[in-house]
């Protein structure tokens, strides 16, 4: 794991780095991998990024490298990054370049910038046209308008006096400053560099990611919230889930790649095409920024006119509502209005495609009195940090009324109680809660945090009063809110209510996507995993049919990613099929299963392999199989190579030879040879089972084959005949089966 090896490296050496972005939510909401996210990004302050250099020359373990321009004036890219150059991954901008690839770690590097704007946007202007000459893939500058001029000056460096020189009088600008001497940071990526308040980042924490104790920012709360806004521990819906685009092989390096498959790749070309295409979209950045700026005001007024006459024609005025909480009702009116001006493109987001509308945002003009009620709508519907961006924004274009000013500093004051909550300061958390509860009684994100603090008292004692107390109250307002539903589980549970609490958890889990809230559900579940699924095999044992089922239609909704869990919910369902149709379905769907498994590493899948092996033989068995003959089948589902086929056909030959041949065992062997391609010999295995008396589930999986290949087979002589003469086909088909009499014995017999 190459994460771990850095974080190795700088445990040894005393660097420091942090998780960020996306990889951070993982550690704090899954203690892991995001499932759908597909990399790993970590921040480094530039000193320990040299630092680190340095080290590779003796530290690094073999196939690695680090790939940065500073050491590599060939990369592609502007920050760093940790590869393993065995292996092949090469990001589209590496595709015209000679730069490294591989699996990688991006390096996020943190530069020290003075509190200066001056100096900021003296950096920023700098990095821009660096990164332009950088990588020629993407165009950068355009987002913050630098003049094309500088761009062709650099440009004009570039080739006159050579890549290295001119780079160098960009890094001397660049990297100029002191960390001792700045008190933020600006983050190097993708030509945006954001700005970081130093002690938001360092000293670092440590939290539990994928089994290691990696560093974190010290106010890992507030750089979430500062990124992500308030909702950052909320999942996603699956259309809202991204990745990175990377060609990656398996089994060979990125130099075989580039040498077998890129040749024809006309990377000078692609590089003259890309400089042009920056000069014009440099030259045109103004015009074209002026442009979208004009839509975006037309759209902005179809929605200022759809608002208004929507407030004038509600029932109920804005102010009553707000009084009332209504803030359902007022959401709904408010829809159009969040939908856009909430957007990427009228407020900006600081990130790579976002960053131009981030410093010129547009203000949807709107009466003080609707635009407070809208921020009241989001900090009640948990957008905090949502509201504040809006503040934010109408301060810099507009003013702020003093509630407005009130609520933008009690959002700042909320961040700071995240932040004390995360240091263990518990009573100045609860002095902030109580302070922002009484201006904005029953504001979620408020009354959510404070539930914490109740909570632990609650659980770390023994009077529960107020916990029973406080949750009869928030779930009287939140009554579907599975994270209230969560903590009145554990409430049950301390009363020793632990059937009541099991599933009240898994209401929780369906009424809630917050991460966090699944998160400790499934640590307290994982705990109690183990008795859990002895239970279910007393359960299976005793024949308890309704009893089984609903344990396992229970911890598939408590643990619906536990593999385990999984697993035994099929043991489940095998031990109870009953119909011949419910358990051919079954026995495909195992199968399946199995092969999925097969492939698979690791000690969960190597256990469910096991339980998917019992469900599978289970339900052999139901059918009509010996435990013998089960196994047998049960091998054939896991092998994988042709061997392994080879020696089960052995073995039920063998019982053919010892005079122990059955139906079942024939149709085994059907199986096993159709597996191996041995078509013929199959079927012929298939008519001497059908000659013989068979259980009905096995009959009916032999009649379901036979009819499948005459049902295939007879299109195929019709889409035959259509070009060309049938009868050799019809005679390979059909010869497997025998004479023309042996097959329509068949098909009356299993008609």
């Amino acid at each position: 794991m190459l994460l771990r090896e850095i974080d190795e490296i700088c445990k040894k050496h005393h660097l420091r780095y942090v998780m960020a972005g996306g990889s951070l939510i993982g550690v704090v909401r899954n203690e892991g991998f995001i499932p759908w996210d597909d990399d790993v990004d970590i921040y480094m302050p530039r000193d320990d990024w040299d630092k680190f250099v340095e080290l590779s020359r003796t530290e690094f373990p073999p196939n690695r490298a680090v790939q940065c321009v500073d050491v590599d004036r060939e990369f592609t890219n502007t920050f760093p990054r940790y590869a393993d150059t065995a292996s092949c991954a090469i990001h589209k901008h590496q595709l015209i370049g000679n730069d490294k690839a591989g699996e990688i770690i991006d390096v996020l590097t943190l530069d020290p910038i003075p509190p200066d704007d001056k100096e900021y946007e003296k950096y920023r202007t700098h990095m821009m046209i660096y990164s332009e000459l950088v990588n020629v893939a993407f165009v950068y500058g355009n987002r913050w308008e630098i003049p094309v001029t500088m761009y062709l000056k650099y440009l004009l460096s570039y080739h006159i006096l050579g890549k290295d020189r001119t780079l160098k009088k960009l890094e001397k600008i660049m990297f100029s400053y002191k960390e001792e001497e700045c008190s933020r940071y600006a983050m190097r990526w993708g030509g945006c560099p954001f700005l970081f308040d130093k002690d938001m980042m360092f000293p670092v924490k440590y939290m539990e990611f994928e089994g290691i104790q990696v560093m974190v920012p010290q106010r890992v709360s507030d750089y979430l919230i500062w990124h992500y806004g308030d909702e950052w521990s909320y999942i996603p819906p699956h259309d809202e889930r991204s990745s990175h685009a990377a060609i990656t092989v398996e089994g060979i390096t990125y130099e075989e790649l580039r040498s077998d498959y890129m040749k024809k790749v006309d990377a000078g070309k692609i590089r003259r095409n890309s400089v042009l295409r920056k000069i014009y979209y440099l030259a045109s950045a103004k015009r074209r920024n002026r442009l979208h700026r004009q839509r975006n005001l037309l759209q902005a007024k179809c929605v200022e006119m759809e608002l208004e006459a929507r407030i004038k024609e509600s029932p109920v005025s804005l102010q009553e509502m707000v009084e009332k909480h209504q803030f359902s009702a007022l959401n709904e009116l408010f829809e159009k209005y969040f939908q856009l001006q909430l957007s990427a493109e009228f407020i900006g987001r600081e990130d790579f495609r976002n960053i131009y509308a981030f410093y010129h945002p547009i203000l949807l003009k709107a009466a003080d009195d609707v635009f407070f009620a809208a921020m009241m709508t989001l900090l009640y519907t948990e957008r905090a940090a949502k509201a504040y961006r809006m503040l934010q924004v109408k301060e810099n274009l507009d003013r702020l009324t003093p509630e407005m000013k009130q609520m933008m500093d009690d959002i700042v004051l909320f961040r700071k109680a995240a932040g004390c909550y995360e240091k263990n300061e518990k009573e100045e958390t609860e002095r902030i809660c109580l302070e922002l509860l009484g201006r904005y009684p029953d504001a979620p994100g408020f009354l959510k945090l404070y539930c914490r603090l109740v909570m632990e008292r609650g659980l770390d004692g023994e009077d529960t009063s107020e916990m029973e107390a406080f949750l009869e109250h928030a779930l009287a307002v939140f009554p579907d809110d599975g994270y209230f539903l969560k903590y009145k589980a554990d409430l049950l549970l301390k009363k020793g209510e632990d059937d009541r609490a099991l599933n009240l958890y898994a209401e929780a889990r369906k009424k809630t996507n917050n991460g966090i809230t699944h998160l400790e559900i499934e640590k307290y579940l994982k705990s109690r995993k183990l008795g859990a699924l002895e239970h279910c095999r007393s359960l299976l044992e005793s024949g308890a049919r309704k009893e089984s089922i609903a344990w396992a239609e229970l911890w598939k909704e408590l643990l619906p990613e536990d593999e385990i869990v999984q697993c035994c919910t099929w043991l489940v369902r095998a031990s109870f099929a009953d119909t011949a149709e419910e358990q051919e379905r079954l026995k495909k769907e195992l199968g399946q299963k199995l092969q999925d498994y097969r492939s698979r590493q690791g000690e969960p899948y190597a256990e469910g392999r096991e339980i998917l092996c019992e469900a599978l033989t289970v339900l052999l068995e139901k059918m009509g199989y010996s435990r013998e003959q089960a196994g047998l089948a049960v091998d054939m589902e896991l092998a994988a190579e042709q061997a392994g086929l080879e020696t089960i056909a052995d073995k039920l030959c063998r019982l053919n030879e010892n005079g122990e041949a059955s139906a079942a065992v024939w149709k085994l062997t059907g199986d096993v040879m159709s597996r191996m391609g041995r078509t013929e010999r199959a079927f012929q295995a298939y008519c001497r089972a059908m000659e013989q008396e068979l259980p009905c589930s096995i009959r009916e999986e032999i009649r379901t084959i036979i009819l499948e290949d005459l049902y295939q087979g007879g299109r195929k002589v019709s889409d035959i005949a259509q070009r060309t003469d049938v009868s050799d086909y019809i005679d390979r088909w059909l010869g497997k089966y025998g004479d023309s009499q042996a097959v329509q014995r068949l098909i009356k017999e299993i008609g």
